[in-house]
Protein backbone atom coordinates (compact mmCIF):
# COMPACT_ATOMS: atom_id res chain seq x y z
CA UNK A 1 0.00 0.00 0.00
CA UNK A 2 1.39 3.40 -0.89
CA UNK A 3 1.83 6.12 1.70
CA UNK A 4 -1.24 7.87 0.26
CA UNK A 5 -3.24 4.68 0.59
CA UNK A 6 -2.02 4.15 4.13
CA UNK A 7 -2.94 7.69 5.17
CA UNK A 8 -6.41 7.25 3.65
CA UNK A 9 -6.81 3.95 5.51
CA UNK A 10 -5.88 5.67 8.77
CA UNK A 11 -8.32 8.48 8.02
CA UNK A 12 -11.09 5.94 7.43
CA UNK A 13 -10.30 4.12 10.69
CA UNK A 14 -10.29 7.43 12.60
CA UNK A 15 -13.69 8.19 11.10
CA UNK A 16 -15.00 4.78 12.16
CA UNK A 17 -14.27 5.78 15.78
CA UNK A 18 -16.86 8.56 15.39
CA UNK A 19 -19.61 6.06 14.62
CA UNK A 20 -21.91 4.41 17.16
CA UNK A 21 -20.13 1.62 19.04
CA UNK A 22 -22.42 -1.09 17.68
CA UNK A 23 -21.49 -0.24 14.05
CA UNK A 24 -17.72 0.19 14.38
CA UNK A 25 -16.63 -3.43 13.97
CA UNK A 26 -18.73 -3.77 10.80
CA UNK A 27 -17.23 -0.67 9.18
CA UNK A 28 -13.67 -1.63 10.21
CA UNK A 29 -14.11 -5.00 8.46
CA UNK A 30 -15.62 -3.36 5.37
CA UNK A 31 -12.74 -0.85 5.19
CA UNK A 32 -10.14 -3.60 5.50
CA UNK A 33 -11.82 -5.67 2.77
CA UNK A 34 -12.12 -2.71 0.38
CA UNK A 35 -8.50 -1.72 0.82
CA UNK A 36 -7.36 -5.33 0.36
CA UNK A 37 -9.46 -5.63 -2.81
CA UNK A 38 -7.68 -2.66 -4.39
CA UNK A 39 -4.19 -3.30 -2.99
CA UNK A 40 -2.71 -4.25 -6.37
CA UNK A 41 -4.33 -1.43 -8.37
CA UNK A 42 -1.69 0.48 -10.34
CA UNK A 43 -3.75 2.66 -12.70
CA UNK A 44 -3.35 6.20 -11.34
CA UNK A 45 -6.63 7.40 -12.83
CA UNK A 46 -8.54 4.48 -11.33
CA UNK A 47 -6.83 5.00 -7.96
CA UNK A 48 -7.86 8.66 -7.97
CA UNK A 49 -11.47 7.64 -8.56
CA UNK A 50 -11.33 5.02 -5.80
CA UNK A 51 -9.89 7.55 -3.34
CA UNK A 52 -12.45 10.19 -4.27
CA UNK A 53 -15.29 7.70 -3.87
CA UNK A 54 -13.90 6.42 -0.56
CA UNK A 55 -13.79 9.92 0.90
CA UNK A 56 -17.33 10.61 -0.30
CA UNK A 57 -18.52 7.34 1.26
CA UNK A 58 -16.92 8.23 4.61
CA UNK A 59 -18.63 11.65 4.58
CA UNK A 60 -21.98 10.03 3.72
CA UNK A 61 -21.71 7.43 6.49
CA UNK A 62 -20.74 10.04 9.09
CA UNK A 63 -23.63 12.24 8.00
CA UNK A 64 -26.03 9.29 8.06
CA UNK A 65 -25.18 8.43 11.65
CA UNK A 66 -25.11 12.05 12.82
CA UNK A 67 -28.69 12.46 11.52
CA UNK A 68 -29.68 9.19 13.21
CA UNK A 69 -28.22 10.40 16.51
CA UNK A 70 -30.02 13.75 16.21
CA UNK A 71 -33.32 12.00 15.48
CA UNK A 72 -32.79 9.73 18.49
CA UNK A 73 -32.03 12.71 20.72
CA UNK A 74 -28.35 11.79 21.30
Amino acid sequence: MSSGGLSLYREVLRSVRLLPVETRSYYRVVAREKFAAHREEEDAERLALIIERSKADVRWILEKYSKTDIAAGR
